[in-house]
């Protein structure tokens, strides 16, 4: 896994373009996610829409969820494990499940649920988010496909 690490960030960093352009990504599709959400959540408290508390809820039990679990886990990031220097800082610890996925991933998934195309956009976020996280060597790849998995169960999970 170390090699694979060391492969992509020296590819990464052989392309200046390529390296500015993951770091614009890492730093503003959460911001897109983040932005979106609050906006989503005030349309459904505007319209009196009953899926409000649903869409309230379901990131936000997610999200303490996934906080509790990773302070009790405590991974270490890749970049502390193994001999590789991340695209951007990043706290130590606390690497599983990636916490940015799994909020962008039920954001989306709470999108898709009322609308289709700004489901599919913050999906698309979603996935570029995940896929980045990986590529600055911050998390392992378990760390946001199981992100992924959890964002769903509790989408699923009936409030």
């Amino acid at each position: 896994m170390e090699q694979f690490y060391q492969n992509n960030l020296k590819f990464i960093r052989k392309y200046p373009l390529l390296e500015k352009i993951i770091l614009l990504l890492i730093t503003y599709c959460p911001f897109i996610t983040f932005t979106i959400y609050p906006c989503l959540l005030l349309y459904l408290y505007i319209i009196h829409h009953t899926y409000f508390i649903e869409a309230l809820l379901r990131p936000l039990l997610a999200f303490l969820f996934v906080t509790i679990f990773r302070h009790i886990i405590n991974r270490p990031r890749p970049y502390d494990a193994m001999n590789i220097q991340p695209l951007k800082g990043h706290k130590h610890g606390q690497s599983f499940p990636s916490r940015h996925t799994l909020s962008a991933f039920v954001i989306a998934l709470t999108c898709l649920h009322v609308n289709l195309y700004l489901g599919i956009f913050t999906l698309i976020i979603a996935y570029i988010i995940a896929l980045t996280r990986i590529l600055a060597g911050i998390h392992y790849i378990s760390d946001v496909v199981v992100a992924i998995i959890i964002a769903i169960i509790f989408y699923m999970f009936p409030v």
